[in-house]
């Protein structure tokens, strides 16, 4: 199965030496207005790949992001304390969902008009689906006067782990400082800050033991987290906000295909996906795996599991340090769950043996082929 997802949303910034009041095309830079001073003014240029739609669940590995509205938010420097000093609306008609069109692109003439020459700025910038602003309070959680160890997304009150499933989220950020006389250019690359986990299942057995098997669930080793960064940290391992949910069994579910008779039929494919807050590694001593898929009763005992595996020959490339080389671990059970990774396991056959394990590739960057297959 060829799979493959564009996952990257470009924002250009443009620093111009005058003030300007003169209002924002689709297609066409702003014309600054006559300077009344000489601060800087920043323009914004957003453009997004095709194929915008909308959904209520991950449904899959496709060539597809689903950015509803896009965000900015403007700090004044670079180290945690940097307050936040500025928030804007990037106006995005036109480019959401469902319909989407091919190389869309958007200028924004940014509001904010008091940069200081010569001191560096930090530019957060958010996409958020049709479900991910609900789930995250977002953007009014982050406000003027937060600062960047602030600037992150997390669970609001009164949303669950049903909620995450379904909230896709994109970040990325720049840092730029403006000069009295010249033109600065940057780029943000906004990227998905959350994983996706699916999976394919086929031939499930109607029964373990004597017992009715009523559920099929993915699984973390440990309950899911809460919180991401808006934008990746230096490294993988940085990159994880270790703060669970609650600690409940019922937070470790990833993914839950409930049961039906019609779904035990002969070679019948059943299909689940989720989206998922990055995960660091289990330990030896916490974990055999980082994934599992259950069975569960009516009751949801769990009355199966199989830990899921690395296919990579033995090894696992992987650029978690952060320094973009290639790295190898020989523990291909035990593995992170990476922002902007995509996980599929399936399409498979549940395997008869008490040990059997489920094998999967790792998709690094969300743009992959490949398939999965029972060990």
């Amino acid at each position: 199965m060829n799979l493959k997802l564009s996952n990257t949303i470009k924002g250009m910034l443009l620093f111009l030496a005058c003030l300007a009041t003169a209002g924002c095309g689709q297609e066409d830079m702003p014309t600054p207005d006559t300077p009344d001073d000489s601060r800087p003014q920043v323009v914004l240029t957003f453009s997004a790949s095709p194929g915008l739609t909308t959904r209520t669940q991950l449904p899959g590995p496709e060539y597809l992001q689903h950015v509803q509205t896009m965000h900015l938010y403007i700090f004044n420097g670079t180290g945690d304390n940097a307050p936040c000093v500025a928030y804007e609306e990037v106006d995005w008609t036109g480019l959401a969902a469902p319909e989407g069109k091919p190389g869309v692109s958007k200028n924004h003439k940014v509001q904010y008009k008091d940069f200081v020459v010569g001191q560096p700025y930090t530019f957060i910038a958010v996409g958020l689906d049709d479900c991910s602003g609900a789930t995250y309070d977002l953007p009014g959680a982050v406000t003027e006067g937060s600062t960047l160890k602030d600037a992150k997304a997390v669970l609001a009150s009164g949303k669950t782990r049903n909620d995450i499933a379904v909230s896709e989220l994109f970040g990325g950020s720049l840092v730029l400082t403006p000069v009295a006389a010249e033109q600065i250019t940057g780029t943000i690359k906004l990227d998905r800050r959350v994983a996706g986990v699916f999976g394919y299942f086929k031939n499930i057995p109607t029964k373990v033991g004597s017992t009715p098997v009523k559920s099929l669930r993915i699984e973390l080793y440990k309950p899911q987290n809460k919180s991401i960064w808006l934008t990746a940290k230096p490294t993988k391992d940085e990159d994880v906000i270790m703060e669970p949910i609650a600690n409940t069994d019922d937070n470790k579910i990833l993914v839950e295909i409930p049961l039906t008779e019609a779904d035990f039929e002969k070679e019948k494919v059943l299909s689940k996906g989720s989206y998922v807050l990055p995960m660091k590694a289990p330990t030896e001593t916490e974990a055999p795996a980082t994934l599992l898929v259950t069975l569960a009763d009516a009751n949801g005992v769990v009355l199966q599991s199989r830990n899921v595996k690395y296919k990579l020959d033995d090894t696992i490339s992987d650029t978690s340090g952060g320094t973009g080389i290639i790295t190898v671990t020989k523990d291909l059970y035990r593995f992170a769950i990476n922002a902007n990774w995509f996980y599929q396991i399936g399409p498979v056959n549940w395997p008869e043996e008490e040990d059997g394990n489920i094998v999967i590739e790792v998709v690094p960057d969300w743009d992959w082929s490949g398939e999965m297959e029972w060990q």
